[in-house]
């Protein structure tokens, strides 16, 4: 069965699934979700850019937008694509003022559609 998602609900709190979600889940608060990019494999890659040194990261970007889409990819995984949380995130790092907040959510929704919906799964 193929689970449609509207990612543009009427309220952009949270995405919505229109389905069954297969997973039984808690969202990750914004320190759990610190905690993992900071404890994660590619954090040498990911942490730099929350610090805006976007160019000592371990992946070469072109553009200081180039890096912080990748951010906001990161952190739509671990806010399970969370609109409000993501914003939220994303205003803590120092590239919060590379987008717009339109321009953030729809990234959010890009990053829905080409990581296929995937998520870092939590249990209670």
């Amino acid at each position: 069965m193929s689970s449609q998602r509207n990612v543009r609900s009427t309220d952009t709190t949270d995405a919505q699934t229109i389905g069954a979600t297969p997973r039984f889940e808690q969202p990750l608060s914004d320190d759990q979700i610190w905690t993992m990019l900071q404890t994660a494999a590619n954090s040498a890659r990911i942490m730099p850019i929350v610090k805006g040194d976007w160019e000592s990261s371990t992946r070469s970007y072109k553009t200081r937008e180039d890096a912080a889409r990748a951010l906001v990819f990161d952190l739509s995984f671990y806010a399970n694509y969370r609109f409000s949380q993501v914003r939220r995130l994303f205003k803590q790092t120092a590239m919060r003022d590379v987008f717009t907040k339109t321009e953030l959510d729809d990234i959010v929704e890009e990053a829905y559609f080409e990581q296929n919906g995937r998520s870092y799964p939590t249990f209670t």
